[in-house]
């Protein structure tokens, strides 16, 4: 709106914005009679100086103009006649006076200014409400009300240096499957264990055979030395010995030989399980 180009205002032009708002909703030739009202209010420079002659002449008391400057204060501003009260910008440097020594007179305090440019006091335009009009039209726009505390700039979230908790928190999740590749790597690369070498003496193959296959399932194959698994089984190995018989070997010819060849009743299976 052209208020917005005025200069010379003795308060901040965005102050009295939302005070013309209240006061005339931007209409330049408002009338506000003081105990009555308009039928309603004039649409042109001519219609609103007649309407002023016919209040004068009734002996109303009224405001005009953007601003609503009250008849007793349009000299004293510096408002010399009905038509110069009606021109936007002199109007507006009138209202933005009255509204700054006000102000003053309030201890910069916008409440009881509003309520003095309203009524001359500070208590009566709370009652009737008008203050809070100014501050409802200030918050609609979504700006700070004057005089509150200036608003607050949006705070930045730095990156967090590298080695900082913060960091260490945000690449944990990401961490986790390389730190289990690391480990996978880590047991392929590593030599199988083996079982320690077995005391002469130790236990022979008797026949039946010790065959060891660990977490196999039915019908598969017993993993060979190099497949991977989570357990691994090795037997001692025996020293050499001659070529099995093909024929099975009679119940007591076993006995006899596992007497002949087990050294003592301490005799241990040597194989290793890991």
């Amino acid at each position: 709106m052209e208020l917005m180009g005025c200069t010379g205002l003795a308060v901040p032009a965005e102050v009295m914005h939302h005070v013309v708002r209240v006061e005339s909703s931007y209409n330049p030739y408002a009338i506000g009679v003081v105990g009555g009202r308009l039928a309603r209010q004039p649409r042109s420079l001519g219609e609103a100086v007649s309407t002023v002659r016919m209040l004068e002449q009734g002996g109303y008391n009224y405001s005009l103009g953007l601003a609503q400057v009250n008849k007793h204060n349009l000299a004293a501003y510096g408002l010399q006649n009905h038509e110069q009260a009606f021109d936007i910008c002199p109007n507006l440097r009138a209202g933005s006076r009255i509204l700054a020594e006000c102000y003053g007179r309030a201890g910069r305090d916008w409440g009881k200014a509003f309520s003095c440019y309203y009524s001359g006091n500070f208590v009566t335009g709370f009652r009737h409400g008008y203050v809070q009009k100014v501050f409802a039209s200030w918050s609609a726009v979504g700006a700070a009300q004057p005089g509150s505390a200036v608003a607050s700039a949006i705070p930045v979230i730095p990156r967090a240096a590298p080695g900082s908790v913060a960091a260490v928190a945000i690449d944990a999740g990401a961490s986790v499957v390389a730190r289990r590749i690391q480990e996978a790597n880590s047991q392929r690369g590593a030599a199988p264990l083996t079982a320690a070498p077995a005391p002469e003496g130790d236990v022979t193959d008797s026949g039946a055979g010790h065959a060891a296959i660990a977490s196999a399932r039915p019908g598969t194959a017993a993993p060979s030395d190099n497949a991977e698994g989570p357990v691994r089984v090795q037997l001692v190995s025996a020293a050499p010995r001659a070529a099995r018989s093909t024929a099975p070997a009679q119940p007591a010819q076993l006995r006899r030989t596992e007497a002949d060849s087990q050294p003592a009743a301490s005799q241990r299976d040597a194989a290793f399980v890991f």
